[in-house]
């Protein structure tokens, strides 16, 4: 039997003046009566995005949603039985406010299993279930220039490629100078969810570092910053080391995790810039 579901995605906006936005949530009403509603309970998404943000913000303003939609929980068991109720406290409780939390335009899906599809809208809003590893890279290159700008750096660094004429490899972030390339920074997802896909991604820049290292093409400073994956997983956090550890057995090549706060991480790249360009 297939059951309409609407369902809203839940926006932390901790600053109207931008508009920006990032999605935390899904809240969903099936027209069998029940209600569901999941919230991401890590901050490391929302802290890299408003990295100026103080963290306990975000954490009160979550926990202010999550009792009210608890309590509201309540309230749609209740009326289980009465349609019309629910879809009236449904919509009112996604209707924009000028607050941290707000909702997104209502959707609609058709589902077999309400579990279900609350999980799969919640990973393809939230975890992003249907991004690449180009894409979340592409991600992770826009936060480091955000990164950069802050410090008044970005304007020294350009993509480029590094390499030989037959074996170009591109870096988003090179400072040059008089010797060359003096530092090059690539942010490289090994956030994966299985421990095969960060050894092939990882894996891939190790032969792409050891091509350039054998022709002495590597910048005097190369900078990874990665994303390592779930922490609590053993398998994935194995699978990262073994990545980290190879890579900073070249020369020049170091690796940093992106979850290191701001200071830090401008630190360590601001250890790789010459003296003369500091």
């Amino acid at each position: 039997m297939n059951y309409f579901c609407n369902y809203s995605i839940l926006r932390f906006l901790p600053y109207p003046e931008t508009g920006e936005f990032v999605n935390i949530g899904v809240v969903l009403l099936a027209s069998n009566g029940e209600f569901r509603y999941k919230i991401e309970t890590k901050r490391q998404r929302i802290t890299q995005f408003f990295h100026k943000l103080d963290p306990k913000i975000y954490i009160r303003a979550r926990t202010e949603i999550e009792r009210e939609l608890a309590r509201l929980s309540g309230f749609f068991s209740k009326y289980q039985d009465q349609q019309s109720t629910q879809l009236a406290a449904f919509k009112n409780m996604i209707h924009p406010r000028e607050t941290m939390m707000r909702f997104s335009a209502p959707g609609t899906i058709a589902v077999e299993r309400v579990d279900e599809a609350i999980q799969s809208i919640f990973d393809h809003y939230i975890n992003l279930s249907f991004a690449s590893k180009e894409y979340e890279e592409k991600v992770l290159e826009r936060q480091l220039g955000h990164l950069l700008s802050s410090a008044n750096l970005k304007q020294r660094y350009k993509e480029q490629k590094l390499g030989t004429a037959d074996y170009p490899v591109k870096f988003p972030y090179v400072l040059l100078d008089s010797d060359g390339a003096a530092q090059a920074i690539k942010p490289i997802h090994l956030g994966h969810d299985e421990p095969a896909k960060i050894l092939e991604h990882g894996d891939a820049w190790l032969a792409k570092v050891r091509r350039l290292y054998k022709a002495q093409e590597l910048a005097r400073d190369t900078l990874f910053i990665a994303s390592p994956p779930n922490r609590s997983k053993k398998k994935l956090v194995a699978a990262y080391s073994d990545i980290v550890i190879q890579l900073a057995e070249f020369d020049s090549v170091r690796v940093v995790s992106n979850e290191l706060p701001e200071k830090s991480l401008l630190e360590e790249i601001q250890q790789g810039i010459p003296d003369p360009l500091h």
